[in-house]
């Protein structure tokens, strides 16, 4: 009568540690899938993260080239290149002139003796 309990005992512990074991494969099987699913998240992060910042560059260099050109044909105005004078532009520089000189002269009636 002892062996049938013996037995049957061990039939039932042998049944436990199967079932451990068979959850425990299928725990192992659920995280390498998540895992293999962590890592497929990730590169496609990566690769968004690389498409906006080669869409980023394109318009940094994009707009650093708009505003260079904007500054050139704001400078041309202030400063036009030796020899190409537009109309009125001697009188302006002129007038410009003039102006320089009644500044320094009102600076040295506010700064002198």
């Amino acid at each position: 009568m002892q062996r049938d309990s013996d037995a049957d005992y061990d039939a039932r512990v042998a049944r436990a540690i199967n079932r451990v074991l068979e959850t425990e494969r299928v725990a192992h099987s659920a995280i390498a899938a998540c895992a293999t699913q962590a890592e497929e998240s990730l590169e496609h992060a990566r690769q968004q993260r690389r498409s906006i910042l080669e869409r980023a560059q394109a318009r940094i260099v994009a707009l650093h080239a708009r505003a260079e050109r904007a500054f050139e044909r704001q400078a041309s105005l202030i400063h036009p290149q030796p020899g190409h004078t537009e109309p009125g532009a001697a009188a302006e520089q002129a007038d410009h002139a003039r102006l320089l000189a009644a500044i320094a002269r009102l600076a040295d009636g506010l700064t002198g003796p």
